[in-house]
């Protein structure tokens, strides 16, 4: 770490060691505000912004444990939390762990809406950088269909990973298949499955056995 990091990260131990030594009498939650404009953050970093990043996605994820209180995620503004994941990814746009932060802690918890949020959060980032961040559109497709058991939400997830993801694994860009056929629809499943075993990209000869019976397996349900 540079000096500037250690500068950075010695302030913050130190805010943190404050926090944990305040009284827990009377102890109220305090409610999360805007992050500071990114030029503000880059200008308190020293231009560091991949530094920047980091500590922006350090204190969105300590501010849930404040002196005498604990916040459950849900509890949180959701709005004000998806403007620091952006505010972070802004600053480092390869940065995975915002994302990653969205997937499995914000979009982890017993609120429909607010999973729903953000789904609709980490949809958004997928689209500025699909080779990179399809990891976390897969794993939204798969709370959408068995975590919220929306079909359609699934589909259009996995949908978006087939067309725009042309870098992902193949299971990625096999998942409308499955969800076609979980929503009855067989006909679009065939077409999608026969797209994928004529465009040349499966090379496996076992993946290609297995989709060619899924194929056959789909024909004869659809009476086709």
């Amino acid at each position: 770490m540079n000096r500037i990091g250690v500068i950075l990260a010695s302030a913050l131990m130190l805010q943190l060691l404050w926090h944990a030594a305040m009284p827990w009498e009377g102890a109220r939650a305090q409610a999360l505000q805007s992050p500071p404009a990114l030029t503000a953050l880059r200008l308190a970093s020293l231009d560091e912004s991949v530094m920047a990043s980091r500590f922006v996605m350090l204190y969105l994820q300590a501010f849930d444990i404040q002196p005498g209180v604990i916040i459950p995620y849900r509890d949180l503004d959701y709005g004000i939390v998806q403007k620091w994941l952006e505010a972070s990814l802004d600053l480092d746009t390869s940065d995975k762990y915002p994302l990653f932060a969205a997937t499995y802690f914000y979009a982890g918890v017993k609120d429909e809406r607010k999973t729903r949020s953000m789904l609709d959060f980490i949809s958004r980032e997928f689209l500025s950088d699909p080779e990179g961040r399809w990891p976390w559109l897969a794993s939204g497709a798969l709370i959408a269909k068995y975590e919220l058991h929306d079909l359609p939400l699934a589909l259009e997830y996995s949908e978006a990973l087939r067309k725009d993801a042309t870098g992902a694994p193949n299971w990625v860009r096999e998942m409308s298949i499955f969800t076609l056929a979980d929503m009855n629809r067989l006909d679009a499943a065939k077409i999608v499955l026969g797209g994928l075993l004529v465009d040349g990209r499966i090379k496996d000869p076992n993946e290609i056995a297995f989709l060619k019976r899924r194929l056959d397996r789909i024909g004869r349900f659809s009476g086709r």
